[in-house]
């Protein structure tokens, strides 16, 4: 079978240091341009670079924080990627599609099929967050608004959170250390699930520069998966 790459586009100057943290901070939650010189979406955009190096197709969620510029569109539109949008003010119906209008006005030009939830509900994340998590209703949303909710925010830890039927993965395998369960905390475990069930691993571009972990780590599935003959793949409903 194969990996589901998703990426959650949620630092518009990334997080590596000071600076970059309280750009991407002020952006979030007040107002800060789309800056390319100080490095607007700099983190993203060598993440897409490494993936169309490796020929590695993802499914890109964006904030309206993080909407892309003109060189991230052509970049996913070189490696074939996707683009959805991440969700932030899921207070209600109505909160939501008004976030989502605003996002797809601003990414015209761009295919926006499916969404997902910024956060976990552990903790409120910035002004325009609304931190509880409530997937059953983001499903239903989905429906209303026309538009896909193709995976949930869970930890994996067993095989059988792979076995799937109705297009729903409600569980990740997180690149990230801290996101992983005791008994299923291996990238080989992820590769080795992946080679008779479809196994969806998401990944954050700000930490893939910030923290060398989390870029080893991906590099890792990268070559392993390549060894293995694993494929990448993004799915109809993403």
């Amino acid at each position: 079978m194969a990996l589901i790459l998703r990426v959650d586009v949620d630092k518009p100057y990334g997080r590596k240091s000071f600076p970059q943290k309280i750009m991407s901070k002020a952006r979030e939650d007040f107002w800060f341009p789309q800056v390319n010189a100080l490095g607007y979406l700099k983190a993203t955009e060598e993440f897409i670079s490494y993936c169309n190096e490796n020929g590695v197709q993802g499914c890109f969620y964006f904030r309206n924080c993080t909407t892309p510029n003109k060189r991230i569109t052509d970049l996913l539109k070189k490696g074939g990627h996707k683009v959805g949008f991440h969700a932030e003010n899921t207070r209600t119906l109505e909160s939501f599609s008004e976030e989502l209008d605003v996002f797809k006005k601003e990414t015209q030009g761009l295919s926006i099929t499916s969404f997902t939830k910024h956060g976990s509900g552990q903790e409120k994340l910035g002004k325009h967050h609304y931190a509880p998590y409530e997937e059953d209703k983001y499903r239903e949303w989905a429906t209303s608004a026309n538009i896909n909710f193709p995976f949930g925010n869970a930890i994996c830890s067993s095989l059988e959170d792979f076995q799937i039927n109705d297009k729903f993965y409600p569980k990740m395998f997180w690149v990230h250390k801290d996101y992983r369960h005791q008994d299923f905390p291996t990238v080989e475990n992820a590769l080795d699930a992946a080679e008779s069930l479809d196994v969806p691993v998401i990944i954050h571009p700000s930490n893939f520069i910030a923290d060398s972990f989390v870029r080893q780590e991906f590099q890792k599935l990268v070559t392993l998966s390549n060894e293995k003959s694993i494929a990448w793949f993004t799915p109809d409903n993403s």
